[in-house]
């Protein structure tokens, strides 16, 4: 199981571009047009052989929006991962009762599988396992079609090289952190007295809420020696952004 894309939830798309690009010296590299559907517009910017991606809503009563006015401003909204095969491991994700919100295989990525899961089972942020077929998903530059045909070319390393973790805030963080190593079949370890667990490219901490609520509230994103020069942490989009030369 790889840690492929993070999303991130707010009204103001430009803003976000422009503080991402800023911060990260990172490229937009796609705009898909498939969100229009659900009333968002997106942004698909490469970390690496990971994405950053903002979902702007546009009409009323979205999934995101009313996310969005709960955080009352932009937040940590999905963790999107990829695996060889997601619908195998959908099936054993609903035997363990936990519902499954929606799932694709077709329209414009014919090759694409996506399935998203209902936060209620599985708290946290809204979870996604998808794959590609004839893809080795282990690769770092592996296809990747929500980014569009040409993300490669887009991408710049010259500060950031790739997300390499995130951290889920909880009420139990010791039980969603074993739920969450069971769905995505990934090791549960204790890192200074946090659960984590390990993915193929990345590690998920979880650590306790400070105001009784489930979320994404950072992630950790391998840097180059010049960007840690400028601050080795920084605070935008409601998430918490920790920087380091090495996998956290």
């Amino acid at each position: 199981m790889r840690l492929r894309q993070i999303a991130i939830a707010s009204y103001n798309l430009n803003q976000c571009e422009r503080i991402i690009n800023k911060e990260l010296n990172i490229n937009t590299a796609h705009r898909d047009e498939e969100v229009e559907q659900y009333g968002l517009n997106n942004i698909v910017c490469p970390i690496g052989g990971e994405f950053l991606e903002v979902v702007s809503p546009f009409t009323t009563n979205t999934t995101a929006g009313r996310f969005i006015e709960k955080k009352k401003g932009p937040a940590g909204y999905m963790t999107i991962f990829q695996c060889e095969d997601s619908l195998e491991r959908r099936k054993f994700i609903e035997s363990k009762g936990i519902r499954h919100l929606n799932s694709f295989d077709n329209g414009k990525y014919s090759d694409f599988i996506i399935n998203q899961y209902h936060p209620k089972d599985l708290p946290g942020a809204l979870v996604e396992i998808d794959s590609v077929r004839d893809t080795n998903y282990k690769e770092k530059y592996a296809d990747w079609p929500p980014a569009g045909k040409n993300w490669r070319q887009q991408i710049n390393e010259e500060y950031v090289e790739g997300i390499v973790g995130a951290t889920i805030a909880a009420d139990k963080p010791i039980e969603l952190a074993e739920l969450w190593s069971e769905i995505l079949d990934s090791e549960l370890i204790t890192k200074k007295d946090t659960p984590c667990i390990i993915l193929e490219n990345a590690s998920i901490k979880f650590v306790q809420s400070k105001e009784n609520y489930t979320d994404l509230v950072g992630i950790d994103i391998k840097a180059s020696k010049q960007r840690l020069s400028l601050g080795r942490s920084i605070k935008i989009l409601g998430l918490d952004i920790s920087l380091s030369l090495i996998h956290i």
